[in-house]
């Protein structure tokens, strides 16, 4: 029996209903209940042609979903558009509520299908606040409602409105977008007072105004629009300027690789364009190159022109996107020179030691030695530094040496001299080898690396593992600076020397120590898909192997089967095994 139960808690039997349900039945929803309503249950047990006992039960429904997330989408000057989320369930539709605080007694009520989400509120007022009550309506009524506070927007100026920027022909407009406007009028007037205006999109916040007399001023002015209704207007005056060219443009401290461009300043300028590039005479020298400056720089330093080259300049004047006269003029940037007083101050068997003059208007000097047979080596020195000591030099050689200025990117002509080193005595010690490392290491390699020793035949290098063994040599020519041991031992330590080589004679070792790598293990192994007789076993494939050796045993048996797999196998199967019992697996590469 389902019995409602008044607000005081009493049996509203008018309205009890029966619901009979089969005897095989130990559950059963009751439906058609109001929502927010206390109830009483009773269960009976029917026998034949008897009632038995009965159990009774209390309980109260829930209220039904309101509308969630109510909000504010867009505010208009007189509407409100509105949005929501669903409640789940059956829905009739929506009912939107504003009670009309300036219209006693009367109210806006809308009812909207169950299918929508958001809904615009038109015909109020500018400026005012709304409180707006949603429901959510469903076959047994409507939910509790929802508020919000939603105030439609003011009719306001355009803030913050500039004109600025001018030249002869042209100003810039802007202003700060006014939030709900759909566009804006911008008009100016010339003193004659003939009169242009534009519609602009509610995007715009700025408009270059163009064709406008030199030396004139103009009244400018600005107002929002809301759809159908203009806001508004704000006001501003303007003069465009007498003449807007760049008086003087000249190029000073001019050297082989820069130059310094300055010009005067233009009033209403908002930036310059500089551009240069070689004259026809010598195209082909540099790239025509270009850039554009601020309106507060007047000065501009050229850097990485080419040498004894002639540039034109050219610079425009910048009104925002307009382009306004320019302005040319010429320079030559000087030539490269010679480095002078290059000689040789002293020499020994492994070092020459040289001194130069300095030269005007360089950065820094390249200076470069090789023998007939050999490969270049250079190196940058600062444009403080005149000598300079030239080591690691192979004794009783002929030495080409060349020095060369360098101005920036560009490097002078070269001027070269030449010298023998000195023959190694028997009593100067051998210079060891320096910066040996293990610069690879592999499962049954080393890789050796070190500088070039001056002075020396070659190299001879040992190595002997560190728990013993054969202690292997090898001696490598005096141009080698690497060295590779192949057929090691794996996962094993090595001791290693290295020494430098003269003729017959052997200088001083140098030792490192190096391990070799283990063999891979194979990753990801595991029992799958295991039955009672059976088990799947799993792994990820290893790189360069040749096969694998499966391998299991029984437990508490010491006896182990064998299984060899070729290296495309990644999964194996087992059989034969007994039920409940545990096994040991084991793979090798």
């Amino acid at each position: 029996m389902v019995t409602p139960l008044s607000s005081r808690g009493q049996l509203l039997l008018n309205q009890q209903r029966q619901l009979d349900l089969k005897a095989d039945v130990s559950t059963a929803v009751v439906t058609e209940l109001s929502p927010k309503t206390e109830y009483s249950l009773t269960l009976y047990a029917v026998y034949p042609n008897l009632i038995g006992n009965s159990e009774t039960l209390t309980v109260k429904t829930t209220s039904l979903p309101k509308v969630s997330n109510f909000r504010v989408i867009e505010e208009g000057l007189f509407s409100l558009r509105l949005g929501w989320t669903p409640p789940l369930g059956k829905l009739n539709g929506f009912k939107l509520f504003i009670p009309r605080s300036n219209r006693p007694g009367l109210a806006y009520e809308q009812l909207l299908p169950g299918v929508i989400s958001s809904h615009v509120i038109d015909g109020l007022e500018e400026d005012k606040k709304y409180t707006v009550n949603i429901y959510a309506v469903y076959p047994e009524g409507p939910s509790e409602p929802v508020s919000l506070v939603g105030k439609t927007l003011k009719l306001v100026a355009v803030k913050q409105f500039l004109v600025q920027n001018a030249t002869t022909d042209t100003v810039q407009a802007r202003w700060e977008s006014v939030k709900g406007a759909t566009g804006y009028r911008l008009t100016w007037a010339s003193p004659d007072g003939h009169i242009e205006n534009i519609n602009l999109g509610e995007n715009f916040n700025f408009y270059m105004i163009q064709g406008l007399n030199s030396g004139s001023e103009y009244v400018v002015t600005i107002n929002p629009i809301f759809g159908d209704t203009e806001g508004p207007v704000t006001t501003n005056k303007v003069k465009t300027l007498e003449s807007s060219a760049v008086q003087t443009l000249k190029a000073s401290a001019v050297s082989t690789n820069s130059a310094v461009v300055s010009w005067n300043s233009v009033p209403g300028a908002t930036g310059y364009r500089l551009a240069w590039g070689p004259t026809p005479e010598f195209a082909g020298r540099d790239r025509p190159r270009q850039l554009a400056l601020n309106s507060s720089t007047t000065e501009y330093k050229l850097k990485n022109v080419a040498h004894d080259t002639e540039y034109v300049l050219s610079l425009y004047v910048l009104f925002g996107s307009a382009v306004g006269p320019g302005i040319s003029a010429t320079f030559r940037t000087s030539p490269l020179g010679y480095v002078s007083n290059f000689k040789v101050t002293s020499y020994t068997s492994t070092s020459i030691a040289v001194e130069w003059s300095p030269i005007v208007g360089a950065t820094e000097y390249k200076l470069s030695w090789y023998t007939d047979d050999g490969k270049p080596q250079f190196q940058y020195l600062d444009r403080s530094v005149l000598s300079h000591q030239i080591k690691n030099l192979i004794p009783q050689s002929t030495y080409t040496i060349t020095i060369r200025a360098v101005y920036g990117n560009s490097e002078g002509p070269d001027i070269s001299l030449s010298q023998l080193t000195s023959a190694v005595s028997e009593s100067e010690p051998i210079q060891p080898v320096r910066e040996l490392k293990v610069v690879d290491i592999g499962v049954n390699s080393f890789t050796l690396s070190w500088k070039k020793t001056p002075g020396v035949s070659g190299y001879k290098i040992y190595w002997i593992p560190f728990l013993g063994g054969n202690e292997k040599s090898q001696v490598v020519p005096a141009a080698s600076t690497t060295f590779t041991m192949d057929n090691l031992q794996e996962s094993s330590a090595y001791k290693i020397q290295v020494s430098p080589m003269v003729g017959g004679r052997e200088g001083s070792p140098v030792l490192v120590t190096a391990r070799t790598l283990d063999l891979p293990k194979v990753e990801g192994f595991a029992a799958l898909n295991t039955t009672e007789s059976s088990a799947v076993l799993n792994w990820t494939r290893v790189a360069g192997v040749s096969g694998y050796l499966l391998s299991w045993r029984h437990i508490s048996v010491l006896e182990t089967k064998t299984e060899t797999l070729g290296p495309a196998f990644s999964s194996y199967k087992i059989s034969d095994l007994q039920y409940g019992r545990t096994y040991i697996f084991s793979i090798r590469p």
